[in-house]
């Protein structure tokens, strides 16, 4: 199933972190491979040792520890997110000659595949993109434009994916055929010979992209992962008498909802505890599939009969800060306070509710 590869990079600050007004900064750095970068951006977290969250601006976010700094040059002029032609250039000197840039209305795909793959990709993307600013008005919830160009990378098969995907997320490439990517804040997936397969994957990983780039979610903030999972889930359902399609946004998950009703045999009694604490069932093998499962099932539940509290829950959620944590009882409390009622009175109308879902 496709999923959203786990992909917060973990890097320690030394002392506690700093949550401040952005400024701009340009800032001279060593990245991880010791290369030597200069970036225009925002500073959203500074540590008391000196490391920080650099937003550059063309979104990318980038974790820098105290001792790979170089040089910090405040600048007075307000960052301006980098044009499209910019960010173009960028990716083209980033990938190499043999990659191009496809644009449309909302997206730059950068691609060394056949135009025309790439062109049903962007066709998607834009289906997606109409269809997610319409469902979230339609609950009253007016989100923002994103204020950078949204990238995705399309590469020509497999072996290219699994090249340029082991640098963003190692030996978890062999088992996705796509992926959205936090710090980069692209998505990534290739030209699949079979284009049904990869209908749900792109809608799935594009999802997340939207959700974070119109203040629905924020980057490295306490953002729950069934949260994520579910809005994913919820979205990609493809149009099952047309597998190849993706019509619209809420249909039954046919293969979550196969799934789940596997789990419920056995469901433990804190299963819905579990899955809103933490993120641990997301994180195994062994309990991940049953997580996103219940992750679709819950969102599902939420959205069709407790859709108010649950747009309220996201927009508090959206208000979280990078990097600071909820610990399991203020996820627990939170959750509860919102939806209005017990986490035990909730579990049983969910799985009531559920029994009839088909």
């Amino acid at each position: 199933m496709p999923r959203l590869v786990p992909i917060i990079i973990a890097t320690v600050f030394l002392g506690a972190a700093i949550l401040r007004e952005t400024r701009a900064e340009t800032v001279r750095f060593k990245d991880s491979k010791q290369n030597e970068r200069e970036v225009k951006g925002e500073v959203l977290v500074e540590a008391q040792n000196g490391g920080m969250m650099l937003r550059g601006d063309d979104s990318r976010i980038w974790l820098i520890q105290p001792n790979e700094i170089i040089q910090r040059k405040r600048d007075d002029a307000p960052v301006t997110p980098a044009s499209a032609e910019v960010v173009s250039a960028r990716l083209l000197e980033e990938l190499g000659p043999t990659f191009s840039i496809y644009p449309t209305q909302h997206y730059l795909i950068a691609y060394d595949c056949g135009e025309p793959y790439v062109q049903r990709v962007g066709a998607l993307f834009e289906q997606l993109h109409r269809s997610f600013f319409t469902f979230w008005k339609n609950q009253r919830w007016e989100l923002d434009e994103p204020d950078y160009p949204l990238v995705a990378i399309v590469l020509r098969d497999h072996d290219s994916f699994m090249n340029y995907a082991g640098n963003d997320i190692g030996e978890t490439a062999n088992s996705v055929i796509g992926y959205y990517h936090l710090s980069s804040n692209r998505m990534t997936t290739f030209n699949v010979p079979n284009w049904e397969r990869n209908v749900a994957t792109i809608i799935h990983e594009a999802t997340h992209q939207l959700a974070y780039n119109t203040g629905m979610q924020k980057r490295f903030a306490d953002n729950p992962m069934w949260v994520s999972e579910g809005l994913a889930t919820f979205f990609e359902s493809p149009d099952m008498r047309n597998p190849g399609r993706w019509r619209s946004i809420g249909r039954v998950n046919q293969v979550n909802l196969a799934r789940w009703r596997r789990y419920v045999r056995s469901r433990p009694e804190e299963s819905l505890a579990t899955l809103i604490a933490d993120d641990q069932r997301f994180r195994s093998a062994a309990t991940a599939t049953t997580a996103y499962a219940e992750s679709w099932a819950l969102t599902y539940f939420l959205i069709k009969t407790r859709r108010d509290e649950y747009v309220d829950y996201l927009r508090e959620l959206s208000e979280g800060k990078p990097l600071a944590e909820r610990t399991r009882p203020e996820r627990i409390e939170m959750f509860e306070r919102v939806m209005g009622d017990s986490l035990i009175d909730l579990d049983k109308a969910f799985m009531t509710y559920m029994r009839r879902v088909n």
